[in-house]
């Protein structure tokens, strides 16, 4: 998708979330955050727009693929709570939790093994939680 305005991005982004996240997750972390006027505002609708509204709803991949491209990206950047949150989104978008895992055990090569040894724990907690 590559709408051309904010609103349709904005639309389009919520519904993106709402698929891989459920719908608390997306009122409490991404909607509450965007309409309001604290220092987290313009990131949420950052997010909401451009990365769920925009890139995530490119035709490109499938939702399958960005979100094994994202847990990657996630590992290797060392941010676990995000990584935690995006095992729980590729569950939605049809991974499974051993593809999940393997896909943990692929990165330790390229990461280092303590930064995927901290991705192993995170997705471990978030398969548990699931």
């Amino acid at each position: 998708m590559t709408s051309s305005g904010p609103g349709e991005r904005r639309a389009a982004g919520e519904q993106v979330v709402r698929e891989m996240f459920g719908e608390t997750f997306l009122r409490k972390n991404m909607v509450a955050p965007a309409e309001g006027t604290g220092p987290g505002a313009d990131m949420a609708r950052l997010a909401l727009e451009q990365c769920f509204g925009e890139v995530w709803s490119r035709p490109g991949l499938d939702r399958r693929s960005r979100s094994l491209v994202t847990l990657g990206v996630l590992m290797a950047l060392g941010h676990q709570w995000e990584v935690r949150n995006h095992v729980l989104g590729a569950l939605a978008n049809g991974l499974t939790s051993e593809e999940i895992l393997e896909a943990v055990l692929q990165t330790a090569p390229y990461i280092g093994l303590p930064a995927a040894g901290q991705a192993m724990t995170s997705a471990a907690r978030a398969l548990e939680e699931a």
